[in-house]
């Protein structure tokens, strides 16, 4: 990266960029702050936000003045790996004091990191002369726990010793023999001259809470991190690209990534780091290709919307038809909004597998994971990207239908070629293929005026749970009457949890009314003690105006 390149598009700024990671000032300062006070630090945020970056390019340089010596570890979690992952750690913390040329303690036959990190003896100094505390950093630490990657002896071992680590507790091994015992005489076993700081997504912090018994200080000192407001984002933009943007054209990239409008461009709004980094790297790429000086408004306004049609392309370019199927069916709302369909239906119904989840909300950053009222959800990783999925959509129904004209067609030929009345047959299909059209276009109708009696302005998504399979039966009735009713009615997903009373929740005050007529749906099929109830102060609903969600209780359908 330099002054002519410094965007990194999808990839995280390394320390070598942090003359080019702005915005984030606040929370760097804030967790630097955390690791002076605390032994254990926590970082976590959705996926997209640019976590790596924050720790590599605003944390790591920050460490560096303050004689900390920051070992960035990301852990192979593979059952098949030949080291354990602690073992990892260490091989991490002394590969890293080498590359700093750092004055270190060759470690002992057989020991561990804690042991290490707890001689008596051990000073480490810098190369001019320093004494530096390591700063063990955890990033994607959600993969110790994800996908059964480690066998369960080997995961409840690595939990064991890094939660002895975080909470400098003596290891079992070392009191429970005379050889732990006489090893204990060369330690410090109350030093901590160490930091720890786990970073992971935000919808693995439920599992990696259950943790918290084991580490009692694991949640006590932490940052979330969020997505960028657009006075953050401008900074981004203008403080690192100063040398190939225009005057004002900064304002105008984060508006577009943003898709904002300028009478509001005021407002809390927020933007997604991964977007915005996208989207500069692909217009300077396009001034490059120019040879021209500055990125202006003329650039942005010719290749902006084909820069996020090519994202979109490329992420999907090696996953099968029936992603893009399930993307441009299930995650978009209508023409405008972002729709979110369960993880685990998505998985059990085979629109989507584990691998193809992982790349598409990993490396290629169209989708995320939402932790969403007791359920985990796939969503688009931002607004703007709807658009593209709208017109794709769009294009695939037309070719689609060019397809049965040209297949029609075809058929039309061989019959011509066999003697018989090729007009006739023609006239034939034609007729039967305006008579399906119309049959749809009648249902349509219906759907739509059945809707508007609702009171709903326009489409609306319902998404049902219920408590165990047995409610199953009934609940797929009501499915029906809801679709018939003009809504979009994803597969039942079935949850333990839930309210004591059946609910249909609802996120904007504006759909009271279509809340209180799916309750009395649900009354008239014999369930009682139903109530419409609004989730006030949403985190999404500024695009859940039209979406609802039925909770049903354990005893819904009991007689």
């Amino acid at each position: 990266m330099d002054k002519q390149n410094p965007w990194p598009g999808l990839a995280p700024y390394d320390e070598n960029g942090q003359n080019y990671f702005k915005g984030r000032d606040e929370d760097v300062e804030e967790l630097l702050r955390l690791v002076r006070m605390a032994p254990l630090t926590v970082l976590y945020g959705k996926s997209g936000l640019g976590k790596s970056s924050l720790l590599k390019a605003g944390l790591f340089p920050k460490l560096r003045q303050d004689h900390y010596l920051p070992v960035y570890v990301r852990l192979d979690c593979s059952s098949q790996g030949s080291k354990t992952p602690m073992a990892q750690v260490f091989e991490l913390l002394l590969a890293e004091l080498a590359a700093q040329q750092a004055d270190f303690p060759e470690p002992q036959p057989g020991e561990t990191v804690w042991h290490y990190l707890h001689r008596r003896d051990l000073e480490l100094w810098s190369g001019d002369n320093r004494l530096l505390t390591p700063v063990l950093v955890f990033d994607q630490f959600e993969e110790v726990f994800s996908h059964n990657r480690l066998d369960p002896a080997r995961l409840r071992q690595t939990c064991h010793e890094l939660a002895d680590l975080a909470e400098n507790r003596i290891p079992a091994a070392v009191g429970s023999c005379p050889e732990g015992r006489r090893a204990a005489a060369q330690l410090d076993v109350f030093a901590q001259r160490y930091r720890i700081v786990l970073s992971f997504r935000e919808d693995f912090l439920p599992e990696i809470k259950n943790w918290e018994r084991e580490v009692p200080s694991l949640l006590k000192h932490w940052r979330q991190l969020k997505p960028m407001t657009r006075k953050q984002a401008v900074e981004a933009v203008s403080g690192s690209g100063g040398a190939v943007l225009a005057s004002g054209v900064a304002e105008a990239i984060v508006d577009f990534v943003g898709n904002l409008d300028e009478a509001r461009s005021e407002g809390d709004h927020t933007i997604e780091p991964v977007l915005l980094s996208l989207c500069c790297y692909q217009l300077n790429l396009r001034r490059l290709q120019r040879r021209a000086d500055v990125i202006d408004a003329e650039l942005l306004g010719h290749v902006g919307q084909n820069i996020l049609q090519e994202f979109y392309e490329n992420a999907l370019a090696r996953m099968p038809a029936s992603v893009r199927l399930f993307i441009e069916t299930q995650l978009i709302l209508g023409d405008r909004y972002r729709a979110s369909y369960p993880v685990r239906l998505a998985i059990e119904n085979q629109f989507i597998n584990e691998a193809q989840l992982a790349e598409l909300t990993g490396r290629q950053r169209l989708l995320r994971i939402d932790h969403q009222l007791g359920s985990d959800r796939i969503e688009l990783i931002h607004d703007r990207v709807v658009s593209v999925v709208r017109k794709s959509r769009d294009r695939r129904k037309k070719l689609s239908e060019i397809r049965k004209i040209w297949a029609v067609a075809a058929v039309v030929m061989i019959v011509a070629g066999s003697g018989m009345s090729g007009l006739t047959f023609w006239q034939r299909s034609i007729d039967q293929l305006n008579l399906a059209k119309a049959q749809a276009d009648l249902i349509e109708s219906k759907r739509a005026l059945a809707a508007e009696a609702a009171g709903s302005r326009g489409p609306g998504i319902v998404y049902m749970q219920v408590r165990s399979r047995e409610q199953l039966p009934e609940s797929k009735a009501i499915r029906q009457v809801l679709i018939d009713q003009g809504f979009r009615v994803p597969e039942i997903e079935s949850l333990t949890t839930g309210p004591s009373a059946t609910e249909v929740r609802y996120f904007d005050d504006q759909a009271a009314e279509s809340a209180v007529k799916i309750a009395d749906l649900i009354k008239s099929a014999g369930v009682r003690d139903v109530s419409a109830k609004l989730i006030p102060d949403y985190h999404h609903a500024d695009r859940r105006k039209q979406i609802f969600e039925i909770w049903f209780a354990p005893d819904a359908f009991s007689s």
